[in-house]
């Protein structure tokens, strides 16, 4: 018997969709290479993007004015959301520790900092903690820091691995000793070593956590079932 089954599907650099019986999620449908990764056309229920650069934000105007899909955020990432035209009754101020809460999701955000390549400067990137059904997920977007997630219940941990403006391999692979959760996620690789690594290394220090390395389409399938059984399947 299946007690919960949650859907992820990775695009490619930070950008996937969870999605239960209950609930859609899409997370950064950024825009890369002036080009958008999702449709103006997909069709979800919500969308978050965890800080306000392009390739986080992207066209998720466009594709909550087409799908009524609400656009969560911080401040910044709302004003320009607005400023894009989209609707206000469709948009949700995210505050640090505050929980959002839907039926079939729960979602806490926690301020990051992602690094500005340009200038040397940060600014806020949230970091999210998403519970939907029984799965518990973190998902850390554009990172430098790993603010409280080494110390939080995590089932799937999603982190960037790519160096430079976030996260690279040692720092990934520190979080996930911490926080130990069943499942890690590398993302925004910008050398196809760097998710090899961060799987070696995870299967060397990483005390029952399994790397997964996901490729851009492709789909990867949790669930709980009987017996408190943690179960996944890549597609």
């Amino acid at each position: 018997m299946k007690w919960f089954i949650l859907k992820m599907t990775y695009y490619g650099q930070t950008t996937f969709r969870l999605e239960s019986d209950e609930v859609s999620l899409l997370i950064n449908p950024g825009i890369w290479d002036g080009e958008p990764i999702i449709p103006n056309d997909h069709d979800v229920r919500v969308i978050v993007a965890t800080n306000h650069a392009d390739d986080a934000l992207g066209n998720a105007t466009e594709i909550a004015t087409q799908s009524k899909a609400w656009i969560l955020g911080n401040e910044a990432t709302i004003q320009k959301v607005q400023s894009q035209g989209g609707k206000s009754w469709l948009l949700h101020t995210l505050r640090p520790e505050v929980l959002y809460e839907i039926p079939g999701m729960k979602l806490t955000p926690f301020s990051l900092q992602r690094l500005d390549a340009e200038s040397g400067g940060r600014y806020e990137n949230l970091g999210l903690y998403i519970e939907i059904g029984r799965m518990k997920v973190a998902y850390l977007g554009d990172t430098i820091v790993r603010g409280p997630f080494g110390s939080l219940e995590i089932d799937i941990l999603i982190t960037p691995v790519g160096g430079n403006d976030v996260f690279g391999v040692k720092d990934a692979t520190s979080l996930c000793v911490d926080a130990q959760p069943r499942l890690a996620i590398p993302m925004k690789w910008t050398a196809p070593e760097q998710p090899k690594k961060f799987a070696k290394y995870i299967d060397q220090f990483g005390r029952g956590t399994v790397p997964l390395i996901v490729e851009p389409g492709q789909i990867v399938e949790t669930e709980w079932a009987a017996g408190n059984e943690f179960r996944y399947t890549l597609n």
